[in-house]
């Protein structure tokens, strides 16, 4: 399932990488794509035919609301596996889903880090609608549970908006020093030069791939020392050597490859690689999806060596309520913006968010 173009090219050059290095365990790996174009019927639709073709599992895949796409795969018994970004009550629940981002904790990960940088006047912007209000609602049990001290100012953000004054009047009032905004990189170009035509400029911090490369280059002054709460470590990272040497060697187009898309489409391949050789190696040698499927929810150390943490997918999560049981991963990794460019904090993490959800 691909819904950014960065999905699809790192899947088709993730193909050509492990092919030419042996396939898997010994096997070629087939990797085939649909385009739900956001919109839940076409995902249902993909998910039909990737499971008339015999897909072994859709992976590494995103769109805004993929339920009933999920609702095809429970009936045939087949894995999401490895999502970076879920969204929607089925990926958070559906036993058939195997999710590896942690975009679930971006907001507790940067109350944590906000809280430890020494902000003491910090504004969360979130979108006005309910995804909204829930995440406000993480703030501030993150800040309490950190015993912040200071002040917390939380803005909504009208997802249409094109005029920002008034956003970041109210983002800035009474002598902010750090705003958290859990927006798109549009909402970012927007937000940042109205709040410079009022002469300030806050620390900023926001989530991988949204607060972005492009942001920190056409603002460098104003992001100048921003923080990027990921669920990926940065490309520079040595865990990603293969990445890095593949899109190179298959010429990889001009997109962001620093990027939840990138990052976390290579990811959610390794991790399935992962399973399908111990699968190999413990003598299963009909690797379909139901028998990936098991082998997927009997996994209890998932180990990509860094790209994300370990994971166990024999437990489910108890946080939040208990209304997220298939949030296995709730790590985070720090980038820093200097000179309009990202690279590693000094202390990237990963960092365990765990403690600070409800």
């Amino acid at each position: 399932m691909q819904s950014y173009p960065n999905i699809k090219a790192a899947g088709e050059i993730y193909e050509k990488y492990i092919n030419d290095n042996g396939g898997i365990a010994g096997r070629p790996l087939k990797v085939t794509f649909c385009d739900g174009k956001t919109d839940p019927n076409e995902d249902a639709a993909c998910a039909r035919k990737g499971v008339a073709d015999g897909a072994i599992a859709f992976v590494g895949g995103y769109d805004t609301d993929v339920s009933l796409l999920i609702g095809v795969l429970e009936e045939a018994k087949t894995a999401w596996f490895g999502a970076c970004c879920p969204v929607v009550a089925k990926e958070f629940a559906s036993p058939i889903a195997f999710n590896m981002g942690s975009v679930f904790s971006f907001n507790p990960g940067a109350a944590a880090k906000m809280v430890a940088d020494g902000c003491m006047n910090s504004t969360y912007i979130v979108g006005d609608n309910a995804t909204g209000e829930y995440f406000k609602s993480q703030a501030k049990t993150a800040l309490e549970k950190l015993k912040y001290t200071g002040k917390a100012n939380y803005v909504t953000l009208p997802l249409a908006t094109t005029d920002y004054s008034s956003i970041a009047a109210k983002a800035t009032e009474g002598d902010v020093d750090c705003i958290h905004g859990f927006m798109g990189d549009i909402q970012w170009l927007g937000l940042i030069p109205a709040m410079e035509a009022l002469g300030e400029k806050p620390r900023l911090y926001g989530p991988q791939g949204n607060l972005n490369g492009k942001v920190a280059e056409a603002f460098p002054e104003s992001t100048e020392g921003a923080v990027i709460i990921g669920t990926y470590p940065n490309i520079e990272n040595a865990v990603w050597e293969g990445y890095r040497a593949a899109l190179v060697k298959y010429e990889a187009p001009d997109l962001d490859w620093n990027s939840l898309a990138g990052l976390g489409t290579w990811a959610a391949f390794e991790g399935f690689r992962l399973i399908v050789e111990k699968m190999v190696a413990d003598g299963i040698t009909d690797i379909n999806h139901e028998t990936f499927l098991a082998a997927s929810s009997a996994t209890s150390a998932l180990d990509t060596k860094g790209m994300v943490g370990v994971i166990d997918f024999t437990k489910q999560w108890d946080g939040e309520g208990g209304a997220f049981p298939r949030i296995f991963n709730r790590n985070v990794f720090y980038d820093c913006v200097s000179g309009g460019k990202l690279s590693p904090c000094a202390e990237p993490g990963p960092f365990d968010a765990s403690p600070y959800h409800a």
